[in-house]
C-alpha cells in the first residue's frame, strides 16, 4: 500500500486556529497582539501555552495571561513556533495507535527543537537560523501522528516491532515514510520550505548531501530519545555528522544542560499530552 497524496486527503481539515497561525508565521511583520487573539479565542490551547509558559522550565512565574506568557516568558517567535506544533499536533487523533506514545512525542519534540535552536545559536553560521531549527525540530515527527491517525492498526504492528529501522519499516508497509508524509502535507499547509526540506533528508541519513540543518536535527531528536530513555550518550567525532566534527566540547554542554531538565520536559510533555 503506498501513503499517497490521494490518501492524505482524509487528513481532517485545518481549524480556524491553525489556519490563522499560519498566516502569522509567514508573516515576519505579524504583532504579539494577533498570536494573542487566536490562542484567546482556542480555549484547549489558551490552557496549553499558560501551562507551558508556567511550568519549570521558564522559572514558574505565574502567569495568567497570554500576551504577558508571550511577551515575558515565551517570546515571539519561539511562542509561533510552539503554537504552530501545538496545533497542527491537535489536528490528529492518535488514541486508536495504542503503540503511539503520546507524552513521549511532545518530549521529544520540545527536546529535539531545544536542542537543534541551542546548537545552531552556537555554530553562529549565516546559513542556518535557529528559529528555523527550532521550528523543524518542532515538527520533525509529525508524520508519524499522521500515520497513527490513519492507519493505526498498520503502523501499531509496526510500533510493536519496535525496530531500530522505523522509517524503512515505513516504506516497506506504506510505501513512504512519516518524513516523506509529513513533508506532503505540510507543502500543502505552504510551510517555510526550508521544514519540508529537513523533511524529506531525514529519510536519507546515511546521505552525504544531508544539509547543514538536516544533521543538526537529526543528531538532535537521537539525542532527545536517548534523553527520554535515559540512556547513555556516548559522543565521538567519528559519529558526529561533518558540520559538527570537533565540536564535541560544545555539544556535551548543551547535552549536559538538557538532561538536567528532563523532569521539566516531561512536565511540559504531560500539559501537551
Amino acid at each position: 500500500m503506498t501513503a499517497c497524496i490521494n490518501e492524505l486527503k482524509e487528513l481532517p481539515p485545518l481549524s480556524t486556529s491553525a489556519r490563522e497561525i499560519l498566516k502569522i508565521v509567514h508573516n515576519d511583520d505579524a504583532h504579539v497582539y494577533e498570536l494573542t487573539r487566536i490562542i484567546e479565542q482556542d480555549p484547549a490551547l489558551l490552557s496549553r501555552i499558560i501551562g507551558l509558559a508556567n511550568s519549570a522550565f521558564f522559572g514558574s512565574r505565574e502567569v495568567s495571561g497570554v500576551q504577558r506568557a508571550i511577551i515575558d516568558v515565551l517570546g515571539f517567535r519561539t511562542a509561533k513556533n510552539i503554537v504552530l506544533g501545538v496545533v497542527l499536533g491537535g489536528i490528529f487523533n492518535p488514541q486508536k495507535c495504542r503503540s503511539f506514545d503520546l507524552p513521549r512525542y511532545w518530549f521529544v519534540s520540545l527536546m529535539t527543537a531545544t536542542l537543534a535552536k541551542d546548537i545552531a545559536q552556537e555554530l553562529k553560521m549565516s546559513s542556518m537560523d535557529a528559529n528555523d531549527a527550532y521550528l523543524s525540530g518542532m515538527l520533525n515527527e509529525v508524520g508519524l501522528m499522521a500515520l497513527a491517525y490513519l492507519y493505526p492498526n498498520k503502523l501499531e504492528a509496526i510500533l510493536s516491532e519496535k525496530s531500530s529501522h522505523l522509517a524503512e519499516r515505513e516504506k516497506d508497509v506504506f510505501g513512504q515514510s512519516h518524513y516523506e508524509i509529513s513533508a506532503q502535507f505540510l507543502r500543502e499547509w505552504q510551510l517555510p520550505e526550508i521544514v519540508m526540506e529537513v523533511m524529506l533528508e531525514s529519510c536519507h541519513l546515511l546521505k552525504k548531501e544531508c544539509g547543514e540543518l538536516c544533521s543538526v536535527i537529526c543528531l538532535a531528536h537521537s539525542l532527545a530519545n536517548m534523553i527520554y530513555e535515559e540512556a547513555p550518550i556516548e559522543l565521538g567525532e567519528m559519529s558526529l555528522p561533518k558540520i559538527l566534527k570537533h565540536r564535541t566540547g560544545m555539544i556535551r554542554k548543551i547535552i549536559d544542560k538538557t538532561k538536567g531538565q528532563a523532569g521539566i520536559y516531561r512536565e511540559m510533555a504531560s500539559v501537551l499530552s
